[in-house]
């Protein structure tokens, strides 16, 4: 006599139209995935996830595995862009790999979805580089203008933020340093009473230690992150001259 979840399995497996599926999840990857809501994505990787995980063959049981450190990933909601990205690019992989096994019939169409998954994947990471990069540019354009001296202390503790969050995972010694260093950026600013002289001293600390990642900073960042340092370590010597 089957079990309850054995009974549930085979329902699961009757009711999931493989062919069908794969033609609604390519089709809701024909536009910018980067935009899809986070729950209609998990919606989606729940429904694959509790499709492959009953099959027993090694391959299918690997995808499933694969899904379920994204699925892990999107219920978290602290995950970045890039972390998202890396888990759709290694599904992308397994599940062309998995399409070479396949009859030529659903082959064409597995294989396509495991190049729309990578693709979704390489989508997702660039977009977060492209926010960050416009939040960065925002910052820059502060400084120029002279304004980061006299930004709100929550504006400026917001802007701190961005700029640790990017970089407090990172690996490397200099990454670690400029994290802290923001960190003791916040703190004083959150003091309310510091002192001019205090935050231009945190400030250059910054500064510094930005420019001094800017010759490892991924491509495309090295530009505006050396710029930021320069900017970031000017407007700290304004602020000391103020006081």
């Amino acid at each position: 006599m089957a079990t309850k979840k054995e009974t549930e399995e085979k329902q699961t497996k009757a009711e999931f139209n493989i062919e069908r599926e794969i033609d609604e999840l390519l089709q809701s990857m024909e536009g910018d995935f980067s935009k899809i809501e986070a729950e209609s994505a998990l919606n989606l990787v729940d429904r694959w996830y509790n499709y492959l995980h009953q099959f027993k063959e090694p391959e299918v049981k690997e995808l499933a595995s694969r899904l379920k450190e994204l699925q892990k990933l999107l219920k978290s909601g602290k995950a970045t862009g890039h972390e998202i990205g890396e888990a759709l690019i290694d599904i992308g992989e397994q599940t062309s790999e998995f399409s070479t096994d396949l009859e030529k019939g659903m082959k064409q169409s597995v294989g396509r979805l495991g190049k729309q998954l990578r693709k979704a994947g390489t989508s997702v990471a660039k977009a977060e580089d492209q926010e960050y990069h416009q939040q960065m540019d925002a910052l820059v354009e502060k400084a120029e203008d002279e304004e980061l001296t006299s930004l709100d202390p929550e504006e400026a503790v917001s802007a701190i933020d961005l700029w640790y969050n990017l970089l407090h995972k990172a690996e490397g010694e200099q990454y670690q340093q400029l994290a802290d260093s923001l960190k003791g950026l916040k703190q004083t600013l959150k003091r309310g009473n510091a002192k001019p002289a205090t935050i231009a001293k945190a400030l250059a600390e910054v500064g510094e230690h930005t420019t001094e990642i800017a010759s490892e900073a991924p491509r495309g960042f090295k530009g505006i992150v050396q710029k930021l340092g320069k900017q970031l370590t000017k407007a700290s010597e304004s602020l000391a001259v103020a006081e």
